[in-house]
């Protein structure tokens, strides 16, 4: 049985991962920063360091987050890239399964939902694979 719609679903997880993780990297940790600093500027130099401390703490755990999405995404890259043809591969489900936990704790409905259909498809197909094995053994 041929994987394509599980390919293309994974893939379309992959892109959107890797979508979040730029977006994160480059256009949230920036505008955090900056929304910092103007908060910042008015305040007593004891809360500033307060202030200051805080704010790069959440800064770096935003930049990690990114940073992770990033290094996900081009693994699920090479998810797809090694997803075979008429064969039951165990570690896919069990890869889908720790993602897809992975999405909705970080609440990524539609990564999440990308991931539970190619995780639906894949289990499907799986069950077809099976039958059709058992139908050969039969009729051998």
């Amino acid at each position: 049985m041929k994987r394509g719609l599980e390919r293309k679903l994974v893939m379309a997880g992959a892109v959107w991962n890797l979508f979040t993780a730029l977006v994160t990297i480059f256009g949230y940790y920036g505008w955090f920063n900056d929304q910092v600093n103007r908060v910042i500027v008015g305040e007593s130099s004891d809360m500033q360091i307060v202030s200051t401390s805080l704010a790069t703490n959440v800064s770096r755990v935003i930049l990690a987050f990114g940073l992770f999405m990033f290094v996900m995404s081009i693994i699920n890259f090479l998810v797809v890239v090694h997803l075979k043809d008429g064969q039951i591969q165990k570690r896919i489900t069990t890869w889908l399964i720790i993602w897809m936990v992975i999405q909705i704790v970080s609440m990524d409905i539609i990564g999440f939902l990308l991931y539970l259909f190619a995780f639906i498809f894949y289990k499907a197909k799986n069950k077809a694979i099976i039958l059709e094995q058992k139908s050969q053994t039969i009729q051998a």
